[in-house]
């Protein structure tokens, strides 16, 4: 009876390699492709997946490969070389180089990290690797050197202020790097704060001189635009959106405009509603749109947000729904060249949300004339409990 459940087993994890990223409604078949990763809980696996540009449809890129325990969130290089993935069961990290066609090779060995990691993010050169360790209450920092990572001197860090007592710890959860690539922000969960540190040359953090920021109840989530002005944080537990204005290497508001500090200063309209639950981030690479994952009220919240000020307007509508339990999600632009970011033009970009809950990844497209997504063919069933996804 052992062996027949093993072979049953075997035989289903074969078949969610083989299947993973298939949608039968809506075959992959365009020569423009780009890739969508995506992790499961439920057999410890990273998928690669082909993304059909004209479409948004997915298809089997190579063969699934493990992870670590409990993977939960994924991290992909700015040069698409290689990949990173967060164990938080195993208080790890696994490493993957990405080949031409967006499969992957794992690294020889996982690399330790602090308790409970749950968060990634690499800065916009690529040299380093934060990690959120969240029942350590601390930062690890690595140096990329193709799939493998080395720690650099002094990590971890905590994230706790000096001067302040935190006895069950800070929890962060998420982390954002700024567009000058100088400093690092964190979401602590459960200390209800964003702590804030300057980068140095060599990894180092150094909290700022205002070390943290007050924001929302449970803050799970964060995202720095792409012009490197704004940075958003959401309050699983408030429900809610805090905004802020960064004084970084584009100003939008810096008391000294020629010594940008990263230090934030509130946007005017902060904090912005969400659904219940919202924890994850994705914005247009192109366009000014903002998506929050609501984990709570399975849906995602859409939003415009001002290039200018970083006011979050809601489209209309302004959710749609996803799968059960949603948790990440990822947007790929539908197009490349010279139709990126075209407002007259207007292509149409992808969108993908993992459903925790579900065991699904749902597919939208996303009409960059005005920010709406729109459900695409039939979400696609991982072997369960999808945990993270991410677009290139």
């Amino acid at each position: 009876m052992k062996f027949r459940f093993l072979g049953y087993a075997l035989l289903a994890l074969l078949l969610f390699c083989m299947a993973a990223c298939s949608n039968a409604n809506n075959p992959a078949t365009a020569t423009g492709t780009g890739v969508l990763y995506v992790t499961a809980q439920a057999n410890t696996t990273i998928s690669a997946c082909s993304v059909n540009l004209s479409s948004g449809a997915l298809g089997a890129v190579g063969s699934s490969l493990g992870t670590g325990a409990f993977p939960s969130a994924i991290a992909v290089t700015p040069a698409i070389n290689a990949l990173f993935v967060a164990n938080s069961g195993g208080n790890s990290i696994s490493g993957y180089a990405v080949n031409s066609d967006g499969s992957l090779t794992a690294a020889a060995a996982t690399t330790p990290t602090g308790t409970t990691p749950t968060g990634l993010a690499i800065d916009p050169a690529g040299k380093f690797l934060f990690v959120a360790n969240q029942e350590s209450s601390n930062i690890s920092v690595f140096t990329i050197n193709g799939s493998g990572l080395a720690q650099v001197a002094g990590s971890p860090f905590t994230t706790v202020p000096a001067g302040y007592s935190y006895p069950m710890g800070t929890f962060p959860v998420a982390v954002a790097v700024s567009s000058s690539g100088k400093f690092l922000y964190v979401a602590n969960q459960l200390a209800n704060f964003v702590s804030a540190f300057s980068i140095s040359v060599s990894g180092k953090l150094t909290p700022l001189g205002v070390p943290f920021y007050n924001v929302g109840t449970s803050p799970s989530g964060l995202v720095v635009t792409p012009n490197g002005g704004f940075l958003y944080v959401a309050n699983a537990s408030s429900n809610d959106i805090s905004a802020f204005n960064i004084c970084d290497a584009v100003v939008t508001s810096c008391a000294n405009v020629n010594a940008p500090d990263g230090t934030l200063t509130q946007i005017t309209g902060s904090p912005f509603p969400a659904g219940l639950g919202p924890i994850a981030f994705a914005i247009d690479p192109n366009f000014n749109f903002l998506y929050v994952v609501d984990k709570g009220s399975n849906q995602v919240s859409e939003y415009a947000y001002g290039t200018g000020s970083g006011v979050l307007t809601p489209l209309n509508p302004g959710t749609v729904s996803t799968g059960a339990t949603p948790v990440s999600i990822a947007i790929r632009p539908g197009t490349s060249g010279t139709n990126l970011g075209n407002t007259i033009t207007n292509p149409t970009d992808y969108v993908y949300v993992a459903n925790n809950g579900a065991g699904t990844v749902s597919t939208f497209t996303l009409a960059t004339a005005s920010g709406q997504l729109n459900v695409t063919g039939t979400p696609f069933t991982t072997f369960g409990q999808t945990s993270a996804v991410a677009a290139k």
